[in-house]
């Protein structure tokens, strides 16, 4: 039977994508089948012999099968874990996104809608090479489902994996291989009433095949791999010389590092450049801006430039002199008039100042006249009446004396003026001027007649007025001149203060470069003289590749072999849908672990042949089979159809599960005994889990029912929800969840409050979910605990000392009981009316001006937690 069932399984290559190296390793074993057959793994007693029957037929043997899919699907399946995932353009995806799945636990949470379905979809059709929606959705082209709209798209999701030798391959897509690794909510309904599916489906399970434990026994007796002290697959010489570079590995280092720097450095000299100028190189933006020894650059130039001095501006226009001049015609004008005025009016002026004066004397001589001291009321006329009437007839006389006054100041101030912008022409113009006898010396007041005197003719046929009008005139330009001058100043400082900067830039960009390629020349030299003086062995190293590498293929080809046939073993009936019913039970039992006998599974009969119904019987009745469709409740159906999937995910060895929304597929009764059976038992323990859920609570929970040393090696990824953008929003460094993570991780930044906070969580979950359970588990896990009142919660501190009562008695005995008890005697030696452990037992309200949490209490607390977590694990 073994021989048979083994030659069947070589039929099965003969169709299959198999390489040309698998197919040598099982023509050998088929041409000595009966020499191996015997041979156990008992001192490697078998690969020793097909070792050796390798080397002496390899270079001769001619495999006679064909490339086959069955390869391709075992090849596919050749890795512990998914690596990696990059995805994009694809669904919701607008971009490109990378994402890290190299952890056995991988955790995406986000709110409804924000894109955890496409990275299910984009690891589905990574790994099947399809979306299995796009077909229940009837796309008939996929592309039109894949592609995202916002740019119309898509790009082939690539999913990666870690092989044997821990290296990065991508992973090839295999429906065969690959369907059972998800788990999502829109196929727990389908899987849970297997039975009502199409016949076809049904007979998929269906198998009868008989008498396979010596072709079992003989696949056993191979084992996993060659081991290297079967086969050498290094080489002696290669493993002289790698030992003596690894005193290159810091060299090498160097150099790979200061490339990687000097490719960082052209890429800023690249796009510095470009800012700088368009169609230019760095180099010649650094000899145009800096110039060289032989030519200076545009900042030197620049330099020089502006330090040239610019003429200062007088500030004449000829516009201001006209109107100055028309200032001063209209003052002396309007003075004379007021003059002449006055002159007309002499008599008058005198009998106006003999009215003022006697106005003067009135207050010393009121009651006399002032000229013949006659009492007033003697005389004919009193004088004061009379000066004061004659007085306000001469008011006008006085309005014009004023004005004669007012324009005799305003002609001296223009004239003034007029004087100094001569004074201006005669430092302007120095030499020869024609004005210079019309100067007047500071602080002195010209006169009318040096005005006059401006029109008058000179023997050049000029008057001085038209030689200081067309000195104006050139002054005026030269001030323009000046504004032009200053202008370009400022441009120029504008730009120097611009190529300082980029000679800045460029001068640290060139230092950068030039440390790097001296610690590139110095790694190098050091490389070279290790070649010159290894070359013999490394020669020889040359020389053994081919043997080495014969026995790297055999060991290569014997690993996917054994893959192959272990396979193909475990793929046989017996191991197939028949034998599924025990885990089921199993599965189902752990997610209703808290239910009573009557809602607990006995036994399981699935849907073997066309038309059967999935029949289920209860504990307390187990002989009594009933339509599970029909007995069990909505939420105990689910869970149905999810045990059925994992069991199907175990039973295929599928190399990871991956799970889409559980909160979605599960009700809230179930969820904490799904966490447990996924993530506390040992079910899924060796397994790559990769999680979805939209349920913050879920995910928060799940991070704390893991100890802290495993959920610190969780990935975890945060979808966001959308701000109007058209990519989906991830945060790849989402805060950790777990009560003791945050609170180390709050404790290493200094956010005591922070991080006491944390620590009151993870105190309540460690001593209610886990010291209390590990209590019952070895002992009496009944406690006598005082409460305040009747609605009061369990105070943190109490509960803590009566699990330390308990544990401490030397009636209790468990394993690891010491390393869980210092932790908590830590705990507990904190004084218990500090601020620390009043805020451990019930949070502190927000109040201003609170002293300080004490660091080292608070640091110890998180320290203590962690050994607990640790000691609970």
């Amino acid at each position: 039977m073994a021989r048979s069932e083994y030659f069947h399984f070589l039929k099965t290559l003969e169709n299959s994508n198999t390489s040309e190296p698998v197919r040598k390793i099982a023509k050998i074993v088929a041409a000595d089948f009966d020499t191996l057959y015997p041979l156990s793994t008992h001192q490697g007693q078998r690969v020793r012999k097909l070792v050796e029957l390798a080397q002496e037929s390899w270079a001769t043997i001619k495999p006679n099968t064909q490339v086959i899919s069955t390869a391709q699907k075992d090849e596919a399946i050749n890795f512990s874990q998914l690596n990696r995932l990059v995805v994009g353009p694809f669904r919701g995806f607008s971009k490109q996104e990378e994402f890290d799945l190299n952890s056995r636990l991988v955790l995406v949470y986000g709110p409804n809608g924000t894109g955890k379905t496409s990275f299910c979809e984009a690891l589905e059709y990574g790994l099947l090479g399809k979306v299995l929606e796009a077909e229940s959705n009837r796309f008939r082209d996929q592309s039109d489902y894949l592609k995202n709209a916002c740019v119309n798209r898509f790009l082939p999701p690539k999913v990666y994996r870690i092989d044997s030798d821990g290296n990065d391959v991508e992973i090839t897509s295999n429906e065969a291989a690959y369907r059972f690794c998800f788990v999502e909510k829109n196929r727990i309904d389908s899987f849970s009433r297997i039975a009502a599916q199409a016949p076809a489906k049904q007979t998929e399970l269906i198998s009868t095949l008989f008498g396979l434990d010596s072709f079992t026994d003989f696949v056993r007796n191979f084992s996993a791999e060659i081991d290297e002290k079967y086969i050498d697959v290094v080489g002696k010489k290669a493993t002289l010389l790698i030992d003596k570079q690894q005193g290159l590995t810091g060299a090498h280092q160097q150099i790979q590092s200061n490339k990687e720097n000097l490719e960082a450095i052209a890429i800023e000299e690249s796009a510095l450049a470009r800012q700088y100028k368009e169609n230019i190189t760095f180099s010649q933006m650094a000899l145009e801006v800096n110039g060289d020894d032989a030519t200076p650059g545009a900042t030197e130039r620049l330099e020089a430039e502006i330090q040239k001095p610019i003429a200062v501006k007088r500030n004449l226009t000829s516009a201001a002199l006209e109107a100055l001049k028309n200032s001063i015609v209209a003052a002396i004008q309007e003075l004379r008039g007021k003059q002449q005025e006055l002159t007309l009016a002499s008599q008058q002026v005198s009998f106006k100042q003999l009215y003022e004066a006697v106005s003067q004397v009135q207050q010393s001589s009121s009651d006399n006249c002032p000229a013949c001291l006659t009492p007033l009321n003697e005389v004919t006329v009193n004088p004061y009446t009379r000066a004061s009437q004659e007085l306000q007839k001469l008011q006008q006389l006085a309005a014009i004396q004023q004005a004669s006054s007012s324009f005799e100041q305003s002609a001296k101030q223009h004239l003034f003026q007029l004087s100094q912008i001569v004074n201006i022409c005669l430092n302007h113009f120095s030499l020869n001027n024609s004005l210079q006898q019309y100067q007047v010396l500071n602080n002195m007041q010209p006169e009318i007649q040096w005005w006059e005197s401006l029109f008058s003719q000179l023997p050049d046929g000029f008057t001085p007025w038209q030689h200081l009008i067309s000195q104006v005139q050139k002054i005026q330009e030269n001030d323009v001149k000046i504004d032009q001058e200053m202008q370009q100043k400022n441009d120029k400082q504008a730009e120097l203060n611009r190529l300082r900067e980029y000679g800045r830039q460029i001068s640290a960009l060139q230092t950068r470069r030039e440390i790097a390629d001296k610690a590139i020349a110095d790694a190098q030299k050091l490389i070279d003289n290790f070649q010159v003086e290894n070359a013999q062995l490394i020669s020889e190293v040359e020389t053994e590749k081919n043997i080495v590498g014969r026995n790297k293929e055999i060991v290569s080809a014997y690993a996917a072999f054994v893959q192959k046939l272990d396979r193909y073993n475990k793929s046989l009936p017996a191991q197939l849908v028949a034998d599924l019913g025990g885990i089921v039970i199993k599965l189902y039992n752990a997610f209703n672990r808290n239910d009573s006998d009557a809602e607990l599974l006995a036994s399981v009969a699935l849907p073997l042949t066309q038309n059967q119904r999935l029949k289920v019987a209860f504990r307390n009745n187990p002989g009594q089979l009933h339509d599970a469709l029909h007995i069990l409740s909505e939420g105990h159906v689910r869970c149905l159809g999810l045990a059925i999937l994992l069991a199907k995910n175990l039973k295929e060895n599928a190399p990871v599960l991956i799970f889409d929304d559980p909160v979605n597929a599960i009700d809230d009764e179930h969820r904490e005994s799904i966490r447990l059976t996924l993530f506390e038992d040992q079910y899924f323990a060796n397994k790559q889990i990769i999680l979805t859920c939209h349920g913050e609570e879920f995910f928060k929970d799940i991070q704390n029912l893991l100890p802290s040393n495993t959920a610190k090696l969780v990935k975890s990824f945060s979808f966001l929800p959308s701000l109007g953008e058209q990519h989906i929003r991830i945060d790849f460094n989402c805060a950790p969840r777990n009560y003791i993570l945050s609170a180390r991780e709050h404790i290493d930044k200094s956010e005591v409050r922070d991080a006491l906070a944390k620590s009151r969580q993870a105190l309540e979950a460690l001593t209610k979910d886990k010291v209390w359970k590990y209590l019952g588990k070895f002992g009496d896990g009944n406690l006598s605990i005082k409460l305040r009142g009747a609605s009061a919660p369990i105070e943190l501190r109490n509960l803590t000392e009566q699990l330390k009562s308990k544990i401490s008695k030397g009636n209790f005995l468990a394993p690891n009981k010491d390393t869980i008890l210092n932790p908590i005697n830590t705990l507990l030696g904190i004084n218990g009316d500090s601020r620390e452990w009043r805020y451990l037992n019930k949070g502190t309200h927000e109040e201003s001006d609170r002293s300080e949490f004490d660091r080292h209490t608070v640091s110890s607390i998180v320290s203590a937690l962690e050994d607990l977590d640790a000691a609970l694990t």
